[in-house]
């Protein structure tokens, strides 16, 4: 269908995110990595300029083995601002039908209940 439209059906390279806090809006968004060739042409309209970041290679020995990684990385900085509220139903996430729920899903959207 997507051809017939005369578009495509590839996604940038991104990261999606989920953010809570308490007296905070639930966040769930995503960021897109600089410099791939899909960056500005995502089939899923999903890029705005301010998610955009671009990812800078480590290859430093010392930052490699720190992380007690097998060789170069790639890293990403970002700020994320919550929008406050006090609406006890804007604070969590969105309960709705998803593609896959498993144990694994429930682990990974528990550890944003996590104190740090």
């Amino acid at each position: 269908m997507l051809k017939s439209l005369g578009r495509h059906g590839e996604r940038p390279a991104h990261i999606h995110y989920f953010v809570s806090a308490p007296g905070h809006q639930h966040l769930t968004t995503q960021i897109n990595l600089a410099g791939d060739p899909y960056t500005f042409d995502d089939f899923a309209f999903a890029t705005r300029e301010e998610l955009v970041v671009p990812a800078e290679r480590i290859e430093d020995p010392a930052e490699i083995a720190k992380r007690e990684l097998d060789g170069p990385f790639a890293q990403v900085v970002f700020d994320v601002e919550l929008a406050q509220t006090d609406a006890a139903e804007l604070q969590v996430r969105h309960a709705r039908p998803r593609a896959k729920e498993d144990e694994q899903d429930l682990a990974s959207q528990l550890a944003g209940t996590a104190k740090v």
